[in-house]
């Protein structure tokens, strides 16, 4: 199953924009089969004067061939347009704690056990002005969802609405095997033959067993 990359924002530069003023942040991501994350950010706040660029987002040296950015400027808003594809959960997390200026406001982190891929993320947008905040957050999984806190969408598509004054979580439970994931047939088939060697183990020793049987009678 292949997925589009992201057309919103990830979560992990929202407090980038935690200013007292409007705010602009429009996340989303798309996780593909081989538990590789690509998306876009939207950052952005009224500029002040006709020079102002509004929130600027770095792009770490290591990640540099993989994360771009560009000028954003629509409705009135400046700032940062950051693209990134084929990243791995771990550098997803790299990239949040290059970015971020406090990594104790927020957190997100995906996890694989087995089939299993979670999603544990929080945002806090206390200082952020309830009535001046334009945010919105998306993730797209290629398998089923289990279970979650956000609301969820068509194409297993998570949507959340991060309120701002306040702190949020973000929680999400995904089964898909990935690349890295075991088989659930290949590991059947390993104990299938496992269980055939063991049979033919005991048997060679009933067969041994017998002929000593015989020889000494």
């Amino acid at each position: 199953m292949s997925r589009s990359p992201a057309r919103l924002v990830p979560v992990f530069l929202l407090l980038m924009l935690a200013l007292s003023g409007c705010v602009r942040l429009h996340a989303a991501m798309a996780v593909s089969e081989d538990d590789k994350v690509s998306g876009e950010i939207v950052a952005a706040t009224p500029p002040t004067q006709d020079s102002d660029p509004g929130p600027q987002l770095k792009v770490p040296s290591e990640l540099a061939e993989r994360v771009t950015t560009k000028a954003y400027k629509v409705d009135g808003y400046a700032g940062t347009q950051l693209l990134f594809t084929g990243l791995s959960f771990e550098e997803v997390r790299t990239l949040a704690s290059v970015t971020s200026p406090s990594s104790s406001r927020y957190q997100l982190n995906f996890r694989r056990s087995g089939d299993l891929v979670t999603l544990s993320g929080s945002v806090d947008l206390s200082t952020v002005p309830v009535d001046r905040a334009d945010i919105q957050v998306k993730i797209s999984f290629p398998g089923e969802v289990v279970d979650t806190n956000g609301r969820e969408e068509e194409d297993a598509t998570i949507a959340w609405d991060p309120r701002p004054g306040q702190a949020s979580m973000l929680t999400a439970t995904v089964r898909y095997e990935g690349e890295n994931a075991p088989s659930y047939v290949g590991w059947t088939l390993l104990v299938a033959g496992l269980v055939g060697v063991a049979v033919l183990i005991v048997l060679a020793l009933a067969v041994v067993s017998h002929r000593r049987s015989l020889v000494a009678y």
